[in-house]
Parts: structure tokens; C-alpha cells; sequence
């Protein structure tokens, strides 16, 4: 059976250093045969890759992008209901997850409870339908302590959690058994980072592995200070460093934020990032501390109800009040992700007088 997906068209004579590109940036889905057609390549991307990491895998290589059918590498199932429908009972099945997430060659699965007995069945039936990565991962608890960090079960491939993920073409060092990562921020890394104006200062209170700060200092002559309390994050924000172009200057820090503000001129900063949704309301007058007037900070909370954005509104209005300073303008408010059922992570933009 055929499928729809984004390719990359180049002549013939390109196609074998096109497979190469696409292969080591890992863009290149496995999965599907190329197709030649009228002395034109079209090669099958993964579902997930956007067009600036192409751009930089290609290395300024004249290419042609769009949508076109596929056949499949491999006669077999497509879905793990497929492939697990003769060892599982029918109503097991119905349980299987449909979304995972993807980081570097690394897939993340969330298995529900009931189906633990069939782990190793379920991480082999993936990797086998997913045969471009190189490890299958089970989370195991919920993100705690911190260090915001979760324990995981290897299914499935090498026994690992490290990797590289590529993002808008940034390159960033994830170990998720050390530091926390989310691929599902993707598009707010890059919003936010296009929003940066040249020659800012930035602090990106609590900067994880550092895709915040690499995404600007990628874009923007501009400084961030990266902290984190976690050293293994911060380690890893240095390797990506070196992985990556930078225009803008990035300064890692280890260290609480509200200690290391403490240290820090009043006013010092034109935007600050808060992405810490469980526990940003702790440190706002912190960054109220350190913004410039009219400066900008990023807020990030988990909400649910009717009316999150309402709620969020509210809450930030009362929490940079307290911190003796007021809101000029909320010209965005969010909803950036499900976080939990009937619970949302949110995001506010704040304009701080």
C-alpha cells in the first residue's frame, strides 16, 4: 500500500550524494523506496522533519520539496495492531500506543500499565516497522526531582540514551536518562527565538539541555545565559555548542536561578525565558528583578479547566504585581501542548513595565 509523504527531488546524477546527506542527518525514511522518474530522484522524508533541517543536511544543494505517493521497503504490518494481533488479545490491543516521540535515532513510547507483560513484544514489533531507529524506549514513572528527569526501559535496539536531535537545523546533545528533553517544543523553541531582536540579552532561567538558547544564538547576535541546576544538562548544552554555527553567544551556568540572580544587576536583561511550567511562578519576581522596562518574559505553566487562557491571564497579572512590577501588554497567550488529560502546558507572552 502506498503512502503520501514529503521528498526531496534532485537529478540522477546527485541522487548518490543526496542518499549520503539525507542518510547521516538521518532525514532519510528507510522505510520507503526511492522512486526515479524522468531523470529526477525523489527521496521519502520522515514524517517529522521540517524544511530548514534539510536545508543544512543538503548544504546548499539545489533540491525540489513537496508531497508524492511512496511504496513501502518491506511486504509486512504497518501498525503494531498489525503486527501484534495474533500474540495479544483483541481488547490488549486496543492499547497499544499510536504516537510516540521521536528524539535523534531514539523513540520514546508511553505503554499503558496493562500492557507491561508485553514490552519486549511490542519494543521488537516497532523496531521492526520502524527500522530507522536505532533504539526503542518505554517511560517508566512520571519526570520528578530537580533535575526534572524520568527513568526508562530499553525495548527494543542499542542499549542507550543519548543521541542527537536536530531541530530548525539545530543540532542539540540529549541524554534523557540525565536531562530532560521534550521534542514536542519544537515549534516554541522557534517562535520564541524569532521573536529575539539583535545585540538582547537573554536569561533562559531554566535551560534544560539548552534548545531555547541554542535556537537563538543560532539565529541572533545576541547573549544568552543559559542556567540550569542540573550539571549534566549543562553539559550537554556545551557539547551542542560545539555541534552547531552559532552568530549569537551563549554563557552555560550551573546554578540555582534564584541564587544566581541575586548576583545579577537590577534591569540587566531585555527578555527572560521561564520554561518550567510546574514551578515558574516560584521565581517570577526573580525575573522581574533582572528585566529591563518594557523587557519580555516568556512564562510557562500547566493549567486545564474551561478556560486556561483566562486563568493564565489572571494568574500572571497577580504574580507580577506581587513582584512590585506591572503588565504592559499580554499580546499572546497559548495553549502549547496537552500535557495531561483535560490539562494543558500554556505560555504567556508578558511585556513587563
Amino acid at each position: 500500500m502506498s503512502t503520501k509523504k514529503q521528498y526531496v527531488r534532485v537529478r540522477r546524477e546527485q541522487g548518490e550524494e543526496t542518499r549520503q546527506l539525507l542518510v547521516a542527518s538521518k532525514l532519510l525514511d528507510l522505510d520507503y523506496k526511492i522512486v526515479k522518474e524522468q531523470g529526477f530522484l525523489y527521496f521519502p522524508l520522515l514524517s517529522e522533519v521540517d524544511r530548514p533541517s534539510v536545508d543544512e543536511a543538503l548544504n546548499g544543494h539545489e533540491f525540489k520539496a513537496g508531497f508524492r505517493e511512496f511504496q513501502p521497503t518491506q511486504v509486512g504490518p504497518r501498525t503494531l495492531e498489525e503486527a501484534l494481533k495474533d500474540k495479544m488479545p483483541s481488547e490488549k490491543l486496543e492499547l497499544l500506543p499510536r504516537a510516540y516521540d521521536l528524539i535523534g535515532d531514539i523513540a520514546v513510547l508511553e505503554i499503558p500499565e496493562e500492557l507491561e507483560v508485553y514490552v519486549t513484544e511490542i519494543g521488537l514489533a516497532f523496531q521492526r516497522i520502524h527500522r530507522n531507529f536505532s533504539t526503542v524506549l518505554a517511560k517508566q514513572g512520571a519526570i520528578s526531582g530537580l533535575t526534572r528527569t524520568r527513568e526508562y526501559a530499553v525495548l527494543a535496539g542499542e542499549n542507550k540514551t543519548k543521541t542527537i536531535h536536530t531541530e530548525y537545523g539545530v543540532r542539540i546533545a540529549v541524554d534523557l536518562a540525565v536531562a530532560y528533553f521534550s521534542p514536542r517544543l519544537l515549534e516554541e523553541h522557534n517562535r520564541v527565538a524569532e521573536q529575539v531582536q539583535s545585540r538582547e540579552s537573554v536569561l533562559d532561567m531554566f535551560t534544560g539541555v539548552g534548545p531555547f538558547a541554542l535556537h537563538i544564538a543560532k539565529k541572533r547576535v545576541s547573549h544568552v545565559v543559559a542556567v540550569d541546576i542540573n550539571a549534566n544538562a549543562i553539559k550537554l548544552l556545551k557539547e551542542s555548542m560545539d555541534l552547531n554555527p552559532l552568530v549569537g553567544t551563549i554563557e552555560p551556568v550551573v546554578s540555582d536561578a534564584h541564587e544566581y540572580v541575586r548576583e545579577l544587576s537590577p534591569a540587566a536583561m531585555d527578555r527572560v525565558i521561564m520554561n518550567h511550567p510546574s514551578g515558574a511562578s516560584d521565581f517570577i519576581a526573580d525575573a522581574c528583578h533582572v528585566l529591563k522596562p518594557g523587557g519580555i518574559i516568556h512564562y510557562y505553566d500547566f493549567l486545564g479547566g474551561e478556560d486556561p487562557e483566562g486563568q493564565l491571564r489572571k494568574k500572571t497579572v497577580e504574580l507580577v504585581k506581587a513582584a512590585g512590577r506591572e503588565i504592559e501588554q499580554i499580546p499572546m497567550i497559548r495553549r502549547v501542548r496537552d500535557s495531561a488529560p483535560y490539562e494543558h502546558q500554556m505560555v504567556a507572552d508578558l511585556i513587563i513595565s
